[in-house]
């Protein structure tokens, strides 16, 4: 849905329209927030336990996800974010949520992980392997949610093809998903400032899952960034920006006698995995455990999983004397 609606939104900015009415806006703040609850869900609930030896909550998964995908038809939303929310809570993250205190430092962070829940499990795995060492230098920059005027500010009324295939931020390869969006929470941050760089994006999915149920239950709460925005960036241009699972989605529309002349989108992933992105970058920064190649193709797989790419994927590992740049992932 994210992106229908921003080529819908950036058609109607290009042709001048008035902006929708607040009953529709909020309609699609629902809808938008439903796609990612259920995006995100997909991975903590069915991909990420068997990639450490848990079982996938296929079922738990199957009764969300049939009821996310009506999200917006009808009055049902304000239940069904309270459900989420109740998920997150007693069984996602159940140890982070059976005491009021947030945990000061890694001990007592490990403690909440072992009060129970099953991202819990997978965190507590996941930390046990030791941090990934990413050099300051090596980091991609962390780039939180922009407006469509801050887009157009910062790109321009039309994207260039460079930028279409590699998308950066001034001059620089940038993450835009959950950990961008949320590094300022105490939480993410101290995982980040022990190394654990997966650990903290799938954290950061865990609040975007809560935020998200949180808006499904008060749309259009002016505390946060609206899930969707745009503007007119030139006579006929319009742009849209909307904040996905994973990352950052642009969209530009250009018209000619009412119809589309020209589109031009930047999908979420091509931010990660671009030949500069975080993928590469904290890639080639990961060694493997006593000379393990297996353990190296482990973390690879990880960290390719914590990015969350649109597509599936394989990670192989490539003798030195062939191998190109970074390690190969497909």
């Amino acid at each position: 849905q994210a992106h229908a609606h921003a080529l819908a939104l950036a058609c109607a900015q290009a042709a001048g329209e008035a902006p929708p009415a607040k009953a529709e806006r909020l309609r699609t703040e629902r809808r938008l927030a439903a796609e990612m609850i259920d995006m995100h869900l997909r991975r903590l609930l069915l991909d990420w336990p068997p990639s450490l030896g848990f079982e996938p909550r296929i079922n738990r998964y199957a009764e969300f996800h049939r009821r996310l995908l009506h999200a917006g038809e009808h009055e049902n939303d304000f239940l069904l974010g309270g459900e989420v929310l109740d998920l997150v809570a007693r069984e996602l993250l159940a140890g982070f949520f059976n005491q009021i205190r947030m945990p000061h430092g890694i001990g007592e962070f490990l403690d909440r992980l072992a009060g129970g829940g099953s991202l819990s499990s997978i965190l507590s795995e996941l930390i046990a392997h030791g941090p990934s060492t990413v050099p300051p230098e090596r980091r991609t920059a962390l780039l939180g949610t922009l407006s469509a005027d801050a887009w157009v500010a910062a790109v321009g009324a039309w994207p260039s093809a460079e930028f279409i295939r590699h998308p950066r931020y001034a001059g620089e390869a940038a993450e835009t998903g959950p950990l961008a969006r949320h590094a300022a929470s105490p939480l993410v941050r101290l995982l980040l400032e022990r190394g654990n760089r997966i650990s903290a994006r799938l954290f950061a999915k865990a609040i975007d899952v809560a935020d998200c149920a949180s808006t499904m239950r008060h749309p259009g709460s002016e505390e946060v960034a609206p899930l969707i925005d745009a503007c007119q960036a030139a006579p006929d241009v319009g742009v849209a920006r909307v904040i996905t699972a994973r990352g950052a989605l642009l969209c530009w529309v250009r018209l000619a006698e009412g119809r589309i002349a020209d589109c031009a989108i930047v999908p979420a992933g091509a931010w990660n995995l671009q030949p500069d992105g975080v993928y590469c970058r904290e890639a080639m920064c990961l060694q493997a455990t006593a000379g393990d190649p297996e353990a190296l193709k482990k973390r690879l797989r990880w960290l390719m999983l914590a990015i969350d790419p649109s597509l599936p994927f394989v990670v192989e590992l490539v003798a030195e004397e062939d191998a190109s740049a970074a390690p190969a992932s497909t």
